[in-house]
């Protein structure tokens, strides 16, 4: 049986979680609901996508252990849209590690049910653009860019992001996971006002800024 994630090199690396040996596992790339400004996954990965059985992954989490990882982190893709995500985060929790969810925090139910399941043991949020009431036009166009790459969607998709974002941080809030984190990739399509909005909502949470990288240089 197939497991939710992607059968390729998994990284170890002290830099996705700070000072934490971390290794990282991906859902299905393209099962992503947002479509950010030069998304590096998507650029990544290329050609047919297979995964990982679960025999396979046991052999991997295995090794994983062998070399001191303490941390595994959940990427994709958006692994909040994987439907049979449950199953194998079970899987690997039998093996005690601890497990980072990365996600958009557009999915707010479903990262508490992880949650109450005791499927996760922190939140990693990309909070991608100021969360407000009210947009500029100006605003609009930018962050429809930054989260759709494209200025032809929906205005109301920009609130809806913001909404359930906020729903999905309220939910962090509640229950204060020890491998939570906020990040905001500094796109340069964000201002620096726009900057000091997201420092400015999350300034009770543990957030940092992740410099931008063009993947196609």
């Amino acid at each position: 049986m197939r497991s939710s994630f992607l059968r390729n090199e998994v990284p170890v690396t002290f830099r996705d979680h700070p000072g934490v040996q971390s290794a990282l596992l991906y859902t299905k790339i393209n099962l992503c609901n947002l479509n950010c400004y030069k998304c590096h996954n998507r650029r990544f990965f290329k050609g047919k996508e297979e995964f990982f059985t679960f025999e396979e992954l046991g052999e991997k989490l295995e090794m994983l252990k062998l070399l001191g990882v303490e941390l595994l982190i959940i990427s994709g893709g958006e692994p909040t849209l994987e439907p049979e995500l449950e199953r194998s985060l079970d899987f690997i929790k039998a093996y005690s590690f601890p497990v980072r969810l990365d996600t958009n925090g557009t999915r707010p139910e479903r990262v508490e049910s992880l949650i109450r399941e005791g499927l996760i043991d922190g939140v990693a949020l990309d909070v991608k653009i100021p969360l407000l009431d009210e947009y500029t036009p100006d605003q609009l166009q930018r962050f429809k860019r930054v989260l759709f790459s494209s200025t032809s969607v929906r205005e109301s998709s920009v609130f809806e992001y913001s909404n359930l974002v906020r729903r999905t941080i309220e939910i962090i809030k509640k229950y204060s996971l020890p491998y939570t984190l906020l990040r905001t990739v500094e796109y340069p399509l964000l201002t620096e006002e726009d900057k000091r909005l997201i420092k400015t909502e999350l300034k009770s949470l543990p957030h940092q800024f992740n410099p931008f990288f063009d993947p196609e240089e």
